[in-house]
Protein backbone atom coordinates (compact mmCIF):
# COMPACT_ATOMS: atom_id res chain seq x y z
CA UNK A 1 0.00 0.00 0.00
CA UNK A 2 2.76 2.46 0.89
CA UNK A 3 4.89 2.17 -2.21
CA UNK A 4 2.05 2.33 -4.69
CA UNK A 5 -0.53 4.61 -3.10
CA UNK A 6 0.72 6.66 -0.17
CA UNK A 7 4.32 7.44 -1.06
CA UNK A 8 3.54 9.10 -4.43
CA UNK A 9 0.93 11.32 -2.77
CA UNK A 10 3.29 12.35 0.04
CA UNK A 11 6.16 12.92 -2.39
CA UNK A 12 4.03 15.00 -4.75
CA UNK A 13 2.47 17.05 -1.98
CA UNK A 14 5.86 17.63 -0.36
CA UNK A 15 7.51 18.80 -3.57
CA UNK A 16 4.59 21.05 -4.52
CA UNK A 17 4.21 22.74 -1.15
CA UNK A 18 7.81 22.36 0.03
CA UNK A 19 8.90 25.66 -1.43
CA UNK A 20 6.66 27.88 0.66
CA UNK A 21 5.73 25.91 3.77
CA UNK A 22 7.66 25.83 7.01
CA UNK A 23 9.70 23.01 8.43
CA UNK A 24 7.56 22.93 11.58
CA UNK A 25 4.40 22.26 9.57
CA UNK A 26 6.10 19.40 7.73
CA UNK A 27 7.15 17.90 11.08
CA UNK A 28 3.57 18.09 12.33
CA UNK A 29 2.20 16.51 9.17
CA UNK A 30 4.78 13.71 9.35
CA UNK A 31 3.72 13.06 12.92
CA UNK A 32 0.04 12.97 11.94
CA UNK A 33 0.69 10.56 9.05
CA UNK A 34 2.60 8.17 11.31
CA UNK A 35 -0.14 8.41 13.96
CA UNK A 36 -2.78 7.59 11.35
CA UNK A 37 -0.77 4.58 10.14
CA UNK A 38 -0.42 3.38 13.73
CA UNK A 39 -4.19 3.65 14.12
CA UNK A 40 -4.72 1.62 10.95
CA UNK A 41 -2.37 -1.07 12.28
CA UNK A 42 -4.08 -1.04 15.67
CA UNK A 43 -7.48 -1.56 14.07
CA UNK A 44 -6.16 -4.35 11.86
CA UNK A 45 -4.88 -6.23 14.93
CA UNK A 46 -8.46 -6.16 16.36
CA UNK A 47 -7.54 -7.95 19.60
CA UNK A 48 -5.43 -6.49 22.40
CA UNK A 49 -3.44 -9.71 22.67
CA UNK A 50 -1.80 -8.99 19.30
CA UNK A 51 -0.55 -5.66 20.65
CA UNK A 52 0.65 -7.43 23.80
CA UNK A 53 2.50 -9.98 21.67
CA UNK A 54 4.23 -7.19 19.74
CA UNK A 55 5.19 -5.42 22.98
CA UNK A 56 6.64 -8.61 24.46
CA UNK A 57 8.56 -9.25 21.24
CA UNK A 58 10.15 -5.80 21.58
CA UNK A 59 10.99 -6.46 25.28
CA UNK A 60 8.43 -4.15 26.91
CA UNK A 61 9.14 -4.27 30.64
CA UNK A 62 6.18 -2.26 31.93
CA UNK A 63 2.61 -3.21 32.59
CA UNK A 64 0.60 -4.30 29.57
CA UNK A 65 -2.07 -1.79 28.52
CA UNK A 66 -5.82 -2.12 28.32
CA UNK A 67 -6.58 0.02 25.25
CA UNK A 68 -9.54 0.30 22.99
CA UNK A 69 -8.40 -0.97 19.61
CA UNK A 70 -10.69 1.36 17.67
CA UNK A 71 -10.20 4.73 19.40
CA UNK A 72 -8.16 7.52 17.79
CA UNK A 73 -6.70 8.52 21.17
CA UNK A 74 -5.15 5.05 21.51
CA UNK A 75 -2.84 5.79 18.59
CA UNK A 76 -1.03 8.40 20.68
CA UNK A 77 -0.15 6.13 23.61
CA UNK A 78 3.36 5.25 24.65
CA UNK A 79 2.60 1.55 24.22
CA UNK A 80 1.75 1.85 20.56
CA UNK A 81 4.78 4.03 19.88
CA UNK A 82 6.92 1.36 21.48
CA UNK A 83 5.27 -1.40 19.46
CA UNK A 84 5.53 0.53 16.18
CA UNK A 85 8.52 2.91 16.44
CA UNK A 86 9.39 5.57 13.87
CA UNK A 87 12.30 3.45 12.61
CA UNK A 88 9.79 0.87 11.45
CA UNK A 89 8.33 3.40 9.02
CA UNK A 90 11.80 3.98 7.60
CA UNK A 91 12.24 0.20 7.22
CA UNK A 92 9.06 -0.10 5.19
CA UNK A 93 10.23 2.86 3.08
CA UNK A 94 7.63 5.45 4.04
CA UNK A 95 8.49 8.85 2.54
CA UNK A 96 8.92 11.56 5.18
CA UNK A 97 7.89 15.12 4.36
CA UNK A 98 10.76 16.44 6.46
CA UNK A 99 13.25 14.58 4.25
CA UNK A 100 11.71 16.21 1.17
CA UNK A 101 11.88 19.62 2.85
CA UNK A 102 15.56 19.11 3.72
CA UNK A 103 16.26 18.00 0.18
CA UNK A 104 14.61 21.15 -1.23
CA UNK A 105 16.24 23.48 1.33
CA UNK A 106 19.70 22.11 2.21
CA UNK A 107 20.88 25.52 3.39
CA UNK A 108 18.17 25.73 6.07
CA UNK A 109 19.12 22.33 7.51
Amino acid sequence: MLKHRLNPIIRGWGRYFGIGFSKKLFQQLDSWIRRRLRMIQLRSWRKIRKLHRELRKRKWDGELPHLSMTKWRSSLTQHLHFAIPNERFREIKLVFLLDIYNELHPQRG
